[in-house]
């Protein structure tokens, strides 16, 4: 009986115990807000004794579940905000956190859109949460202002001159630097395109009542001044195009004047000559690969209606190697002139003596020029123009030189000459032969003399 006492004594205590313990436990809820709009702020983070805990949600809430024995270390942080730091008590049970907008700078540059300087004096208002600010910028075309981060502001720019601008600026955790180019009230842009291919034309020159504006860039465009509500003759000229006039009123809404230029017709004449610069004529001439006439008596074709570009021109005549030649046509008639050289025909050269003996080695020249020298069959296969006379020259020792003029008429894809040499006299024999004959001579003389100083008769004394 008396254990049985003890046992639910025990067991009471057991559960006082556990209801002290369920007690002991604190649920903490803790709000974040705008410290300016008290907007809640979903996504703020939470850390309870320096760790991260969570995330509010999209009520800007969170939920914190503690033992209730110590006081808790709660910081909440934000992009755009400044962070928030306490310690709560430990019995709390709701927490409101009021977050702090950063203190930032956003700074505004400003810049002529055509000549990326700087404008000066234009007057730049910031607002968000019903606070304006204005400024002008400086002579660097800038202007500061302090703002607050999180924040959506409107930035609203006029400048004398310029056309207004507006836009808005989300503000977040750190500094911002935004720059604005300002397009003058007075800027006009000339856009010029080839009319035919939509590509821009550089370089185009264009005139606003006969005073030059300036010249198309890279793009094709002008970017220049234009008192709005006028009328004015505009005339637009470019190397190899039709010039382009047009009187027209330009008004306070229009911005961008276009215009397609169509290329001028261009004179050419080619002109056609052999090698000898005497006009050819019935030369085919072909146009970037097409066949487009003869040369005439002339050695002329014209082309009067060719636009400014680029082409390819061949010559071709039987007889004469083809020519051809890349032109570039602009805006001015004219002429160009292609030679077309000989072709070539293969001459076979035969050198023999007057015995009709083949003569190898004998060299052989053209016009003095050395062709080569004969082969063991005694000729040579080389190559001549048509319709030009070559002088030929055959040499060997012990031969006379001997010098023929041959002409291949065009239409012999072959030719051949044969040349006859002439033995040389041979004055070493001959002079041998005449010393003998001298020699043969004297010695005769000298028995003569001889001869007659042997039988001279001698008188005697008793013959008196």
């Amino acid at each position: 009986m008396y254990q049985h006492r003890l046992r639910f004594l025990f067991s009471l205590l057991c559960v006082v115990l556990l209801c002290s313990s369920a007690q002991a436990t604190t649920n903490l809820l803790i709000t974040v807000q705008d410290s300016l709009d008290n907007t809640t702020l979903p996504h703020a983070t939470v850390f309870v004794n320096n760790a991260n805990f969570a995330l509010t949600n999209n009520n800007g809430q969170a939920y914190l579940t503690h033992a209730g024995v110590v006081n808790q270390d709660i910081r909440v942080s934000m992009d755009g905000y400044s962070d928030w730091e306490q310690i709560v008590d430990m019995n709390a049970t709701t927490l409101l956190v009021n977050l702090s907008r950063k203190t930032l700078t956003l700074k505004v540059n400003l810049f002529d859109s055509d000549t990326l300087g700087p404008i000066t004096g234009a007057n730049i208002n910031v607002t968000a949460l019903n606070q304006s600010q204005m400024k002008q910028t400086d002579a660097s075309g800038s202007a500061t202002f302090g703002v607050n981060g999180a924040t959506l502001y409107s930035v609203d720019i006029n400048a004398p001159n310029y056309q207004e601008r507006s836009d808005v600026i989300d503000i977040g955790s750190e500094n911002q630097e935004i720059q604005y180019k300002l397009l003058s009230g007075n800027s006009f842009s000339f856009e010029i395109k080839d009319k035919d291919t939509g590509s821009a034309i550089p370089g185009a020159e264009i005139r606003i009542n006969t005073i030059l504006a300036g010249k198309t860039d890279a793009r094709g465009i002008l970017i220049t001044p234009v008192t709005r509500g006028n009328s004015y003759t505009i005339e637009i000229k470019a190397p190899g195009y039709t010039t382009f006039t047009e009187t027209r009123t330009i008004s306070s809404t229009d911005a961008i004047y276009s215009a397609d230029l169509t290329k001028a017709s261009v004179g050419v004449n080619i002109y056609v000559t052999d090698e000898n610069k005497m006009p050819l004529a019935g030369a085919d001439i072909y146009l970037n690969g097409t066949l487009s006439g003869s040369s005439n008596d002339y050695g002329r074709l014209s082309f009067p209606n060719l636009v400014a570009s680029d082409y390819l021109i061949e010559v071709r005549k039987s007889g004469y190697v083809s020519q051809s030649q890349a032109i570039s046509v602009s805006d001015q008639n004219q002429d160009y002139s292609l030679t077309l050289p000989f072709e070539n025909a293969a001459m076979t050269i035969f050198v023999q003596d007057k015995d009709q003996k083949i003569v190898p080695n004998a060299t052989i020249s053209l016009d003095g020029t050395q062709a080569g020298v004969t082969d063991d069959n005694g000729q040579l296969v080389t190559h001549v123009k048509f319709n030009i006379p070559v002088n030929i020259t055959v040499t060997k020792d012990g031969y006379s030189p001997v010098t023929v003029q041959k002409e291949v008429i065009q239409g012999n894809s072959t030719a051949s000459v044969n040349i006859m040499l002439d033995r040389n006299l041979d004055w070493g024999l001959i002079m041998m032969i005449a010393l003998g004959v001298i020699g043969v001579l004297i010695l005769f003389a000298a028995i003569r003399m001889f001869g007659r100083r042997k039988h001279r008769h001698v008188m005697r004394r008793n013959e008196i």
